[in-house]
């Protein structure tokens, strides 16, 4: 057998959003790209973000919910999470593409444009599992 996919095999992701994710990842000027994302018949509406600034948000965010544990416990946790994110801020490699893309203020809605109650937040999904996307974020109020 060949690894080789067949002409008509779907690829395993969008090398041009994988691109995308790789400027923002990068650090470069782009610290954010807004997109929405069409996936298993939802629509994931954000910012693109880095790994890096993904990590830093997520252990920030998540420790502050943390009030029942003590403050060096609390330190702790919270470097170990941003330590996940270190790989980011090296340059990163045109090849292999990131198989991750992070979202700031992601938004969820249904695929005729209805929100999906809920407070923007962190998202993290494989770039294979998105069927398409669009340059731009959805907002809640003007899809509905």
């Amino acid at each position: 057998m060949s690894n080789v996919p067949s002409a008509g095999a779907a690829p395993d992701a969008d090398a041009f959003l994988q691109f995308l994710v790789n400027l923002v990842n990068n650090g470069s000027q782009i610290e954010s790209i807004g997109v929405t994302l069409q996936m298993g018949g939802m629509l994931v509406s954000g910012s693109i973000v880095s790994g890096a600034d993904y990590f830093d948000s997520f252990a920030a965010s998540f420790t502050g919910s943390l009030e029942t544990v003590d403050d060096t416990t609390r330190k702790t946790v919270h470097a170990s999470l941003a330590e996940l994110g270190d790989v980011f801020r090296l340059p990163q490699p045109a090849d292999p593409l990131p198989n991750y893309i992070h979202l700031a203020d992601a938004l969820f809605f249904t695929a005729d444009g209805t929100p999906i109650a809920g407070q923007p937040t962190l998202w993290r999904g494989r770039t294979s599992a998105v069927d398409g996307f669009i340059l731009g974020r959805l907002q809640a109020e003007a899809a509905s």
